[in-house]
């Protein structure tokens, strides 16, 4: 086969491509910043917000299309990149599958397409946009969770920028605390930092290993949810996070914030609705667990390697 990958330097596109060429399948990698060439990889510098992809030169009999390319990111889209990326870049690859007779259009959406900040939205109008793509034989539509990075592809995605906003905040906090109990001799407390959620709610984290093989498993036409069939509740990751960080979390439906728990949720506003958990279906039977260890071996390793 000879494919197309948008977004082939991104985190998901960097091992899609390598499984799919190990299988033989000639790899066209296209991005702003293409890949290296190597065995069945073939680099394109393109830029699919585009039209023609931003390509001058066209590789010819492709038999499908991946489209990885976009941007992820929970808060306002101030600039307009994110709608150009997104939904823009879209409808340039729709156009191009069409305009060049490409066959087959697998579409990375996510499960998230609830519209509660622009990103879901965007992918929300690019599904839609692809599922209304009649020049195109065959469509699949990926739906990954919340994909999180391994020892062999690391990633300081959401999880990790959470985490790690929530370690500078304490950390700051604790300094000012300690030196306020030392000079009026107060007996050195350990507080409770409290997040506000549902602590019985699931939180779908998935292994980008398992969502890139399921990706290259899949080939027929089709919208399938690459999700965790068992996710972690919220209720276990804070207790495993705070174990881990030495912190005591807890995540309550109702909470009067302190004046360092409202800092603390200001900067991470964009994060709420996660922090009401999720209710998924999967395509997807065995996966790599997420629990205690996985949060310390892997996510907590990569902010402090």
């Amino acid at each position: 086969m000879r494919v197309i990958v948008t977004g082939a330097s991104g985190f998901i596109g960097k091992p899609l491509i390598t499984g799919l060429a190990n299988r033989g399948s000639t790899l066209y990698g296209l991005s702003r910043h293409p890949p290296e060439p190597s065995k069945n990889v073939v680099p394109l510098h393109g830029d699919v917000t585009q039209p023609g992809l931003g390509l001058k030169e066209i590789p010819e009999n492709i038999d499908a299309l991946y489209h990885l390319a976009a941007i992820h990111k929970l808060g306002d889209d101030k600039n307009g990149n994110l709608w150009a990326t997104n939904v823009t870049g879209t409808r340039n690859v729709i156009q191009f599958c069409e305009d060049h007779n490409i066959p087959h259009l697998f579409f990375c959406s996510t499960a998230y397409t609830q519209g509660r900040n622009p990103y879901e939205k965007s992918k929300a109008k690019c599904e839609w946009m692809v599922s209304q793509s009649l020049g195109i034989p065959e469509v699949t539509t990926f739906k990954p969770s919340i994909v999180m990075g391994t020892k062999d592809n690391p990633y300081l995605g959401h999880v990790s920028q959470f985490i790690s906003l929530l370690i500078k905040t304490h950390k700051r906090a604790e300094l000012i605390r300690r030196k306020v109990e030392g000079t009026l001799r107060l007996p050195i407390l350990e507080p409770v930092f409290r997040l506000k959620g549902d602590p019985e709610g699931r939180l779908n984290l998935i292994a980008i290993d398992d969502v890139v093989k399921a990706m290259i498993e899949i080939e027929k036409p089709g919208t399938f949810w690459l999700t965790n069939p068992h996710p972690p509740t919220l209720g276990q990751l804070v207790s495993w996070i705070g174990e881990e960080i030495f912190v005591r979390l807890e995540i309550l439906p109702h909470v009067k914030y302190t004046p360092l728990e409202v800092t603390f949720h200001k900067l991470a506003k964009p994060f709420d609705p996660y922090l009401l958990g999720d209710n998924f279906r999967s395509d997807i039977k065995k996966v790599i667990p997420i629990d205690r260890e996985f949060i310390r071996d892997v996510v907590l390793n990569t902010l402090n390697p």
